[in-house]
């Protein structure tokens, strides 16, 4: 095992800002795997959560020399990888299964990410909770209490085409929030690092 093996994650950083390519490739390897699966936990797409992690590397590679840590590498790393998931979300056509059990699919054991999953959650629910009352209701009915339009239709007696109307509402207004307040709460979990 090269020596280099044993480094810290702050001490290949430094290696890396001298020009060391080897330390890119280490740190690459050793955090890889961590980060697709962060984000592919939100957008359950194998394709664009690889070009995502290879995207962050390659602008670290880029941009390394202008990296100032202010808490540990891999913090730098789960924040930089959460912007990127929520970018692509931003510029991408958002798939409304994006929003079913988004606050378990966001899990992650740093309590940076913890606390960024529970103010999205906060969020989300206040979004929720500015839709009009029956709107609301059938999307609490659909998405916390797992029924389906058939058995939300027969609760409510409505017809199973509004149901589905106003999941559509609900779902376009919470893309809209999405869009607007992603940006902001990245910016706080930036700030926290």
């Amino acid at each position: 095992m090269p020596a280099t093996e044993g480094l810290t994650d702050e001490e290949l950083l430094q290696m890396l800002q001298e020009g060391d390519e080897h330390a890119l490739t280490l740190l690459y390897r050793r955090h890889w795997q961590p980060l697709f699966l962060s984000a592919y936990r939100v957008l359950k797409d194998q394709e664009a959560c690889k070009d995502l992690v290879q995207e962050l590397f390659t602008e670290i590679w880029q941009q390394c020399a202008r990296i100032r840590l202010t808490g540990s590498f891999k913090a730098y790393l789960a924040a930089s990888i959460r912007y990127r998931v929520f970018r692509y979300i931003r510029r991408h056509p958002v798939r409304d299964e994006l929003f079913d059990h988004i606050d378990g699919r966001m899990e992650t054991a740093s309590p940076e990410s913890e606390l960024a999953v529970k103010e999205l959650q906060a969020l989300l629910n206040k979004v929720v909770d500015g839709l009009p009352e029956k709107c609301a209701l059938i999307y609490r009915m659909s998405r916390e209490q797992h029924l389906s339009y058939k058995e939300i239709a027969g609760r409510l007696n409505v017809s199973v085409k509004t149901v589905e109307n106003q999941i559509n509402i609900a779902l376009r207004k919470l893309r809209m929030a999405l869009h607007y307040i992603i940006g902001p709460l990245l910016l706080l979990s930036l700030l926290q690092l």
